[in-house]
């Protein structure tokens, strides 16, 4: 009697436990099929592919703490551009999806601005602000930050700082990126601030010693602006000198260095190599420094871990994960050194190249055969 008895218990928990997890899977939100992590330039871009490929908008989430495109939205607007304003013009013609779309900036761009000079970057960023809202009118668009992605069984769990989790599919991450670093201990000045002339001078004195680790596009900019100041010294720590054209210098920068670093340099300028023994003489008498030395990827957890892979040949981070945008570049070589290749032109040929093999084996997205798509033969991507 009393082994039938613990048997019956046996089975009751064991009823119990099968109906928790009927309703816990019952009450779990169903996946979305994708997920794009990222408003940004790639973010923006490949939600045009994905949509224009045939996925249902329906079936997507997009999500961005601001869908304010990137950092070129939020930090850059007022820096001048190293491509000219045609170039937006191209990305738009390129890319099918936004032929149709109705943008006031885009009309003001054909408007008031000269399309073969090198704008401020706001003329480019303001016509992508029309399009993001359109697109976050199409898809499911969620403000949040994703901090951590983990497989479970057959879709993936995004886990946010504000929303929760959310489950897709498939993901491509645009999570973009941020300038890098060093550890010197002297007052810095963000690159986000040194590239704003304005927010530059705000952070500046006359008695300033100022040194600037880089020498490329960004490098190059901040130093025209510190030159525009009144501060007692800049010092520019270089290790590779720059160059001019795609991807080195264009526009402002290239114009600047050209008339007046190569030929008149300010007085209170000075270039060096960036060596220890420079470091060590002339660091302690810097009072702010600046690293404009490029861009870092934004830290996301992938099943654990921050060591993100990424292969560049195909965009797979991990199953059913993929990467684009300046967190996952494509890389040439350029006078010998390998560089991530960025920008509007650089994204819209990778998802036109690649978009169509990740959603090759997705059931939802047969609208139009996947060869009249696009043209992806086998060239080498664009540097912007």
């Amino acid at each position: 009697m009393k082994v039938n008895f613990l048997i019956t218990i046996a089975l009751c928990v064991q009823f119990l436990n099968a109906t928790f997890i009927i309703k816990a899977h019952e009450n779990q939100p169903q996946p979305y099929e994708w997920a794009i992590v990222g408003a940004g330039l790639a973010g923006i871009t490949a939600l045009a592919v994905l949509i224009e490929s045939g996925i249902k908008p329906s079936s997507i989430v997009w999500i961005d703490p601001e869908f304010n495109v990137g950092r070129v939205g939020k930090y850059y607007r007022n820096v001048p551009g190293n491509v000219q304003a045609s170039r937006l013009i191209l990305y738009v013609n390129n890319c099918p999806y936004f032929k149709d779309i109705c943008s006031s900036s885009l009309n003001a761009l054909y408007n008031n601005y000269d399309l073969d000079e090198f704008q401020p970057l706001h003329v480019i960023a303001d016509p992508l602000i029309d399009f993001t809202a359109y697109l976050c009118n199409k898809v499911v668009s969620i403000k949040d930050t994703i901090t951590e992605l983990k497989r479970i069984n057959d879709y993936w769990a995004l886990e946010g700082t504000e929303q929760g989790i959310i489950h897709a599919q498939k993901v491509i991450l645009a999570i973009g990126g941020h300038p890098k670093r060093l550890d010197y201990d002297i007052p810095e000045i963000p690159l986000d601030d040194a590239l704003d002339r304005e927010r530059l001078a705000n952070n500046l004195s006359p008695d300033d010693y100022v040194a600037i680790f880089g020498s490329m596009h960004s490098a190059i900019l901040v130093l025209k602006f510190l030159s525009q100041t009144s501060v007692k010294q800049i010092v520019n720590f270089y290790k590779n000198p720059y160059f001019y054209g795609v991807p080195g210098l264009e526009g402002a920068a290239a114009a600047w260095a050209e008339k007046v670093l190569e030929q008149n340099p300010p007085h209170n300028l000075i270039r060096v190599l960036n060596t220890p023994e420079n470091r060590e003489n002339i660091l302690p008498l810097c009072t702010k420094v600046i690293y404009a030395i490029g861009y870092e990827p934004n830290k996301i957890l992938v099943n654990g871990t921050s060591d993100v892979t990424f292969d560049e040949h195909t965009g797979i981070i991990d199953h059913n994960v993929y990467g684009i945008g300046i967190a996952f570049p494509p890389t040439g070589i350029f006078y010998g050194q390998k560089i991530a290749k960025n920008g509007l032109h650089t994204y819209l040929a990778y998802a036109k190249k690649f978009i169509p093999q990740w959603i090759a084996n997705e059931k939802c997205y047969v609208n139009k055969p996947q060869e009249q798509l696009y043209d992806c033969e086998n060239q080498e991507l664009p540097w912007i």
